[in-house]
């Protein structure tokens, strides 16, 4: 049966987070481990390494923050790890000229501007991880556009307590990535260099692209 068919037979299906530190303290890290073991995403190693090896960690030193994505069968028999999104808070810098009017007035009273160099500091939540799992081709379960709107959507949950409006994501210098992010209403507005840990990203800068909520 073909994976059309498994959605077509199972009904109306759906996706269920799940966060990875939540996962850790009812199933145990060893456990936790084996199910990340099964993620596969061979167009972006980094996303796929960053699963397997960085997540677990992170999470428990609260440097970012990991949720699972399940495709659930409408009947609830079914489950897969669909993908993934990361989200940790950072500051960034925008230059002043790559800002329309309308965003500099959004902006005002989120950051510090900088008049001397023409730039805002702002914090804003950054989505540092976003991946489907290709394993058994579960990435045909859920489109890109689905996980970067479940990421969305919990970094609208924590704004509405914290408050901000800016949020930001970092991406390689490709096409069909840009054409994604500027589809979902991202603009890019410079250029980051890699880190020296750094190894699995293709070229040696990933592209900035903010939104505004």
């Amino acid at each position: 049966m073909t994976l059309e068919e498994l959605k077509e037979s199972c009904g109306t299906s759906s996706f269920v987070e799940m966060e990875l530190s939540d996962m850790i303290k009812e199933l145990g890290e060893d456990q936790v481990k084996t199910i990340l073991s099964t993620f596969s995403c061979p167009l972006n190693k980094d996303v796929e390494n960053f699963l397997k090896e960085k997540a677990i960690l992170f999470s428990k030193r609260d440097f970012s923050k990991t949720t699972l994505v399940y495709w659930v069968s409408g009947d609830k028999n079914i489950k897969e790890l669909v993908g993934y999104y990361t989200v940790a808070e950072k500051v960034i810098q925008l230059d002043q000229n790559v800002l329309t009017s309308k965003e500099r007035r959004k902006l005002h009273g989120h950051g510090t501007y900088h008049p001397e160099t023409r730039t805002y500091f702002l914090p804003a939540p950054l989505i540092a991880q976003l991946g489907k799992n290709y394993s058994n081709g579960n990435d045909t379960l859920i489109s890109g556009t689905d996980l970067l709107q479940l990421a969305m959507e919990k970094i609208k949950l924590i704004k509405n307590i914290i408050g901000g409006r800016f949020v930001y994501l970092e991406c390689e210098d490709v096409a069909k990535l840009v054409d994604f992010y500027t589809e979902n209403n991202f603009k890019c507005f410079g250029k980051r260099e890699l880190d020296a840990d750094e190894t699995d990203i293709r070229g040696t800068y990933l592209l900035q692209l903010f939104t505004i909520l």
